[in-house]
């Protein structure tokens, strides 16, 4: 007998296959040892069969391999991820009214939308909670030159900032009539919180508080960012030329904290600020994607302060969302004013209530594009004074 398996049987020679088996075309590619084709068997079936079984076990051992590679990288991106958040400081003395059950009740297209209440300050809010109004801890509490309300629409897919001038007259819960920035140091963060929740009738999920020390002091690590000024002026011996401007970690506080200007002028720099440095964000991926540049996210998280109901899932849900205000789906307004003065020997303005009541209409309907629109001169400069 020949040692030629292609002989034994037959293929390739023109001969059928053996007696009781059907002629394979394709066995002289598949055919087994010249034994098996002396036992009348068909040896390609079963080499074919032990390919597929190996396949199998290689796919099996390769998936297996690949899920403890993701596996590998979502718990280090997990443990990334966690470190940015327990680097944002948390404020509990902000629960109080944030929790209280005479919050404002969002429409029912809009009851998932997210709106946080944005304060600055140059110093950490106090860790603790205490004995203050609605549970607002006792530490003293410095007045903010930002308040804010950042808007998520429930969709999703378009978010905002209202500013509210600070020394806007409001009706402190209370205190009565007084500016709006006093609420912080009569009451802490839950006096804010219900203040402008009377003012505006749109529900406050969450409070944060941002440090610009700490923000300027991150720049380096973003490589700066870019502002567009309609003249040239100048900020403590710092000249910026009109056009574009670049701010590393020290210029960027001469320009949100410009003496000469007007409260209204540096909470229009602020503005400009904050759009510049998401701009960026967004620009280079990192609020959709934490962990690309872990040191730049790391030197902005610690420049910020929440209240403590944010949890890290939260906050990385809400890191993702802040994508659309660097974008053109993000609105950047502010509350008009109808008259400037003082009051008890302080700075004072009037809310134009005729317009500012449809501009909390609109944040509470997710509508403020529209809002902006049919009041362009509301729309917050992006080259301001």
């Amino acid at each position: 007998m020949s040692d030629d398996p292609t002989s034994a049987d037959g293929v390739g020679t023109g001969q059928p296959g053996t007696a009781g088996q059907p002629e394979t075309a394709g066995a002289a590619v598949t055919a087994g040892p010249a034994a098996t084709a002396e036992r009348g068997q068909e040896p390609g079936p079963r080499r074919r069969r032990s390919w597929k079984r190996r396949a199998v076990r290689i796919g099996l051992a390769a998936g297996v391999a690949l899920f403890v590679l993701v596996a590998g990288v979502a718990v280090s991106g997990y443990a990334l991820v966690s470190h940015l958040a327990d680097n944002i400081h948390r404020i509990p003395s902000a629960d109080a009214a944030l929790d209280a059950a005479d919050q404002p009740v969002m429409p029912a297209a809009t009851r998932h939308s997210m709106t946080i209440l944005l304060t600055g300050s140059q110093k950490t809010p106090a860790q603790i909670g205490g004995h203050g109004v609605l549970g607002s801890s006792t530490a003293p509490q410095e007045m903010s030159g930002l308040i804010a309300l950042v808007h998520i629409n429930a969709g999703g897919h378009a978010g905002a900032i209202v500013h509210i001038p600070p020394d806007a007259l409001v009706h402190v819960p209370g205190h009565g009539i007084t500016q709006l920035w006093n609420a912080l140091p009569l009451g802490g963060p839950s006096l804010l919180i219900r203040t402008v929740e009377k003012l505006t009738n749109v529900r406050i999920d969450h409070y944060t508080v941002v440090d610009f020390d700490g923000l300027a002091s991150a720049l380096s690590s973003l490589g700066g960012v870019n502002v567009l000024l309609p003249e040239t002026t100048s900020s403590n011996g710092v000249v910026f030329h009109k056009g574009l401007n670049h701010l590393n970690g020290v210029t960027a506080l001469d320009y949100v904290r410009q003496v000469s200007l007007t409260q209204d002028g540096r909470v229009l720099r602020q503005s400009a600020f904050l759009r510049a440095i998401l701009v960026k964000l967004d620009r280079l991926h990192l609020l959709t994607n934490p962990t690309g540049d872990f040191s730049i996210l790391n030197a902005f998280t610690k420049a910020l302060s929440v209240d403590s109901n944010f949890t890290n899932a939260g906050l990385v849900s809400l890191a993702t969302s802040l994508r659309l205000l660097g974008s053109h789906a993000g609105s950047f307004v502010s509350a008009p004013v109808q008259r400037r003065f003082r009051f008890r020997g302080q700075s004072a303005e009037t809310l134009n209530h005729r317009i500012t009541r449809q501009l909390w209409q609109a944040i509470r309907h997710d509508a403020v594009a529209a809002f902006a629109r049919r009041y362009p001169f509301t729309v917050t400069p992006i080259a301001p004074h």
